[in-house]
C-alpha cells in the first residue's frame, strides 16, 4: 500500500500521483459492476460519453476502495483533517478531453480515478501539467489561458503541449488535485470510475466552495471528466 506522506508530497509538488496496482484485487468486481451501470453496445465507438453519478451504493467494490485505509491516510494527510467523499461517477469516455482544471478553487479537492481499460499516450491516458494546481507557480492568468487556447496562442495541437502522460492499466489508481491542468487525447472508448474527496469544510468559504464544486459536477456540466 502507498505511504500517505510520499503520495501527499507528490500531490503538493506535482498535483498528481500514480498508485500502481493498489486496486488490483477489485478489478473483476469493478468490471462486473460497471457493466450493470453502463451497457456498452457494439457500436460504442461512435457514441457520446455516458456518465452515471452517485454510484458508490450501486458499486460496493468502489465504495470499499473509497473507505480503505490508504485512501483515508492520503486524504487526511493532505487535508490535515477528516474528509468526506462528495461525488462519484462511472464514465464511458469517448474521444478527447481538452485542457482544463475542474474549476480553480481555494479549497483543495482530490479525485481518485480508476480505468478498467489499459490507457496510454496514444489511447486516452490522463496527462497533467505538473505544478499547475499551485497559484505560487505562476499558472493563474495568461499561462493557463495559453494552454487552453493552445492552437491559437501556442500553435500546438492539444496532445503536443508538453505534459506528463500517465499510462495506466486496470488495478492502478491515479489521484490528483482537481485544480491541476489535465487532459486526455487520442482515446477511443474507455471505462473510468472515480470519486472525489474534500476535507470536512470548516470555514464559510470552504462550505461555499464545496457546494459550488458539487453543483458544478452534478448540475451545470461544466466539469469535464478526463
Amino acid at each position: 500500500m502507498p505511504k500517505p506522506r510520499e503520495v501527499v508530497r507528490q500531490l503538493e509538488v506535482f498535483g498528481f500521483a500514480h498508485l500502481r496496482q493498489v486496486a488490483s484485487d477489485a478489478v473483476g468486481g469493478l468490471e462486473r459492476g460497471f457493466g450493470k451501470l453502463i451497457e456498452l453496445s457494439a457500436d460504442s465507438a461512435s457514441s457520446e460519453r455516458v456518465t452515471r453519478f452517485d454510484i458508490l451504493t450501486e458499486l460496493p467494490e468502489l465504495g470499499r476502495i473509497s473507505r480503505s485505509s490508504w485512501v483515508r491516510g492520503i486524504c487526511e494527510t493532505y487535508f490535515a483533517r477528516h474528509h468526506q467523499v462528495i461525488t462519484s461517477d462511472a464514465n464511458a469516455l469517448v474521444g478527447d478531453s481538452y485542457w482544463h482544471s475542474d474549476g480553480f478553487y481555494n479549497t483543495p479537492f482530490l479525485r481518485f480515478v480508476l480505468y478498467l481499460d489499459a490507457v496510454t499516450h496514444d489511447t486516452g491516458a490522463l496527462r497533467f501539467l505538473a505544478g499547475s494546481h499551485r497559484a505560487d507557480n505562476g499558472w493563474l492568468g495568461d499561462p493557463t489561458r495559453h494552454v487552453i487556447r493552445h492552437r491559437q496562442d501556442l500553435g500546438l495541437d492539444g496532445d503536443d503541449v508538453p505534459a506528463v502522460v500517465v499510462d495506466s492499466r486496470p488495478g492502478d489508481v491515479i489521484v490528483f488535485d482537481t485544480n491541476v491542468m489535465h487532459a486526455a487525447w487520442n482515446g477511443d472508448v474507455r471505462r473510468q470510475l472515480a470519486f472525489n474527496c474534500v476535507g470536512e469544510p470548516v470555514t464559510e468559504a470552504e462550505q461555499l466552495d464545496t457546494r459550488r464544486y458539487f453543483l458544478n459536477r452534478y448540475v451545470s456540466g461544466s466539469v469535464l471528466i478526463g
